[in-house]
Parts: structure tokens; C-alpha cells; sequence
């Protein structure tokens, strides 16, 4: 990966600092609601499911690069 982002930094950062993490979950809440949604109605069971998978993925230690080097086919 060629620049690192601002969000690059701060995913890297979450895995050891809460407040970091928890403007990285800030940040990608409007996904998790949007997923969150089981028959048309929210699913909080859910919602909090989704939050704790996504909080260990960040946590994981290659994650950030990972996500930087993505290619979608």
C-alpha cells in the first residue's frame, strides 16, 4: 500500500487504544445498522452481534493491512 489514510492509522491504532476503537466503530455504524435490519425491523441481538465481530476483526493484528490491500474482482 502505497499512502496510509487517516483511517488506515486509526484501525491501527484501535487495536490498542478503547478511544480509537471506539470512533472506528462510530464510523462504520451506519454499515452495521444497515445490517442490522431482520425483516424490516431493527434486530438489536443483532446489531450488538455485529458490534462484537467487528470490534474482534479490528483487534485482530493484520487487519488494517488486510483491508488496505483488498481488491475487489
Amino acid at each position: 500500500m502505497g499512502t496510509k489514510t487517516e483511517f488506515y492509522k486509526l484501525l491501527n491504532k484501535a487495536k490498542y487504544d478503547e478511544k480509537a476503537l471506539m470512533l472506528v466503530i462510530e464510523k462504520i455504524m451506519p454499515l452495521i445498522n444497515s445490517y442490522s435490519f431482520n425483516n424490516n425491523k431493527m434486530d438489536e441481538d443483532l446489531k450488538s452481534e455485529l458490534i462484537e465481530y467487528s470490534i474482534s476483526l479490528i483487534k485482530t493484528e493484520d487487519f488494517a493491512e488486510k483491508l488496505a490491500n483488498y481488491k475487489k474482482n
